[in-house]
């Protein structure tokens, strides 16, 4: 015989979400077992969270319709692509717009095969695999963690998928899925010599000369060489000190370790947020202050 709960969650399946089936936020003071009315609501949180998260590859998708297929030209025919998305997606720059465009097929992957979204840190972590195995091998790959996650009451964070991402990445599958929830050991962070010297000392870049022959160099695009300077005080373009490397990649490394990514996508991250437009402004008027 079919329960309350079951026919009432059938009934709401039965129709497409709607904001209205969310229940009105209430303090309610109840204890025990839910209800069958209770389990109802419940479940239409659930929908609403996961409907936002479908939501986010339909929007990837309808980003990669408009740009394949031109419509963002507009009426004149002249709108470029950055225009379109200034006027009709609330001015995200190209490089968001084809991130999420490069999201979304594994995104709707890990829907199809887990029955639920991922959440975004998760997707990235392991969207570059996809090049490799494919969206739905990698989305497979995912739901068993996920389950073997809910099975062990292990929590799968984004570190965990990242670890799979590594596996897979390999072309190697992982023998145990215990063996993914192991955190990753870190290198530690070396004390730049900045600190050594104490606070408030200036620290200076170097200076890579045009023409220089820096074949033996470890870091040639950098123009440190072996005995970590660079060539300073030469005519050239300036890049980062062996300092500022190892302060930034310290950095990097801790506020990757909070919010559980691997240090390369903090690192990516950190890259789009500096050469984003926003970056300008805010760099040009505190050199104006």
């Amino acid at each position: 015989m079919t329960s309350d709960s079951t026919a009432l969650g059938r009934r709401d399946r039965a129709r497409a979400f709607v904001p209205e089936l969310i229940p009105e936020p209430q303090d309610i003071e109840r204890t025990g077992p839910l209800d069958a009315k209770e389990q109802q609501q419940l479940e239409r949180i659930h929908a609403a969270r996961d409907h936002h998260q479908a939501a986010k590859w339909m929007r990837g998708k309808a980003l990669e319709a408009a740009f394949r297929r031109h419509l963002y030209r507009g009426e004149d025919g002249q709108r470029t692509r950055q225009q379109y998305l200034d006027d009709e997606w609330d001015g995200i720059s190209e490089s968001a717009a084809y991130r999420e465009i490069s999201e979304w097929p594994l995104a709707k992957a890990i829907t199809d095969a887990f029955e639920r979204p991922a959440p975004d840190s998760h997707v990235r972590a392991l969207v570059d695999v996809t090049e490799l195995q494919g969206a739905e091998a990698v989305a497979r790959w995912y739901a068993e963690l996920r389950r073997h996650g809910q099975q062990a009451g292990r929590r799968v964070t984004a570190e965990v998928v990242a670890n799979l991402a590594d596996f897979l990445r390999k072309g190697a599958e992982p023998e145990r899925l215990e063996a993914l929830f192991v955190p990753r050991q870190l290198p530690p962070a070396r004390e730049p010599a900045a600190a050594k010297r104490g606070k408030g000392q200036a620290v200076t870049g170097t200076v890579v000369a045009h023409g220089r022959d820096q074949s033996a160099a470890p870091f040639p695009n950098l123009g440190i060489g072996a005995d970590g300077t660079g060539p300073a005080g030469e005519a050239g373009r300036w890049v980062l000190s062996p300092e500022h490397v190892a302060r930034i990649s310290a950095w990097i490394a801790e506020g990757a370790d909070k919010a559980q990514i691997s240090p390369d996508r903090a690192a990516d991250l950190l890259v789009e947020a500096l050469t984003d437009d926003t970056f300008q402004h805010w760099i040009g008027s505190r050199a104006g202050a």
